[in-house]
């Protein structure tokens, strides 16, 4: 379950991977004033949830009732950054924690912004709620300047350092959030996972740059710009070095050696690592990429970094091992992008006459399916037969 704040973000990182979707299909994504969320309707889905008053929402807002009454974690700042410039302007976020605070519910947050951890509206909420507030700190290298010219406007390394701190010192679970990890720029990672250690961050996550060989004239440009400031041509070099169509992700051989030795470094460190590349999550310390404490038992179960990480334990997993949060989470109707099945695109969206548990199921069961445990995550499970439920068994086959 995730939000943002706004409709789009005040920095100008170069490699947002939001920039090509929003500036495609949000209005007036790049020439207009950021939208925010009405914090009325969002407070009126937490309410409608507490008491499960279906009749007072939409087909939308019931589906995160389940989630809200069973208070699983909610990932705030997934496409834009809730603490950015926008919010030190407008306050909306503010609004809402103070909401969040009053119901005393179960947050992480994703950021790059510093300025809040020393304001005394936000911290003082922060530090009411050290067991159930997490926060991920956003730094992709220790170069100040590597830094400024690829995420323009953006407070430097040592600001969000020091904001790390910050809130280490109140308490806060703090997370480095070395994502995206960009060959050419971050690889002083040992330098940055060091510091973050020393400010108090418990727990790295990361996952590599992802680049969209689809990309626009615009999009182009971004890529150029970051070509001058790594040494090469990022975009020959992904278009080269992945596999898959569109949105290239580089292969598991050039990932994996790099995730393996950020991981010892970490674990050397007494901090836990966590990784949301869909190449070794195998290498994940518990079942969310985030970097959530996993003593707080608010993760979501049910996901493929669950299956990964039971493989791992005992050698295989079948689809019952992770089917009881499948059904009890994900069984709202499953209509792809098309929206729900009334108005235009009724006849795509019947193609999706499912549940959304029931899609996942037969995901995993199509093992010739891309998006299959089969084949999305390098290898790591291998189809070996199936249960006495006709599912598939993914035996743990780990390659390094």
């Amino acid at each position: 379950m995730s939000m943002d704040t706004y409709s789009r973000c005040s920095y100008n990182c170069l490699y947002c991977f939001s920039f090509f979707q929003k500036s495609h299909t949000t209005k007036g994504y790049l020439t207009g004033q950021p939208r925010s969320v009405n914090p009325e309707k969002v407070i009126a889905l937490f309410e409608n949830a507490a008491v499960n008053n279906t009749a007072a929402a939409n087909k939308t807002d019931v589906q995160f009732f389940k989630y809200i009454q069973d208070r699983r974690i909610m990932q705030w700042g997934g496409l834009a950054d809730e603490f950015d410039e926008y919010e030190r302007r407008n306050g909306v976020t503010l609004e809402l924690l103070r909401y969040f605070d009053k119901i005393d519910y179960p947050l992480s947050f994703s950021t790059k912004a510093a300025w809040w951890t020393e304001d005394s509206r936000y911290m003082e909420l922060f530090a009411r709620h050290t067991h159930n507030w997490h926060v991920k700190i956003s730094i992709i290298t220790a170069d100040p300047e590597k830094a400024r010219k690829i995420e323009r406007g953006v407070p430097s390394p040592q600001e969000r350092l020091a904001a790390i701190k910050r809130l280490a010192d109140i308490g806060i679970h703090v997370t480095l959030r070395l994502r995206p990890f960009i060959i050419g720029c971050s690889e002083d990672y040992p330098t940055l996972i060091r510091a973050a250690k020393e400010a108090g961050a418990d727990s790295v996550t990361t996952e590599l740059f992802c680049m969209e060989s689809r990309a626009d004239d615009r999009l182009k440009a971004r890529y150029a710009a970051m070509s001058e400031v790594l040494g090469y041509d990022i975009h020959q070099f992904y278009m080269e070095n992945s596999k898959q169509q569109g949105y290239k992700r580089l292969n598991r051989a050039i990932k994996a050696p790099i995730i393996h030795r950020m991981r010892e470094l970490t674990h050397s460190l007494g901090m836990r690592f966590h990784v949301s590349d869909a190449f070794c999550r195998e290498c994940n310390d518990a079942c969310n990429c985030c970097g959530v404490p996993p003593e707080w038992g608010v993760s979501q179960t049910g996901n493929i970094g669950n299956a990964i990480i039971i493989a791992r334990e005992k050698g295989f997993v079948t689809f019952s091992d992770v089917m009881e949060s499948i059904n009890k989470y994900f069984d709202f109707p499953w209509v792809g992008a098309c929206g729900y099945n009334t108005g235009s695109n009724k006849a795509r969206a019947l193609l999706y006459d499912t549940t959304m548990a029931q899609w996942l199921r037969s995901n995993w069961n199509d093992t010739k399916k891309g998006t299959s445990p089969a084949r999305a995550y390098g290898g790591v499970l291998v189809p070996d037969g199936k249960d006495e439920n006709g599912d598939v068994i993914y035996r743990y086959a780990i390659k390094r």
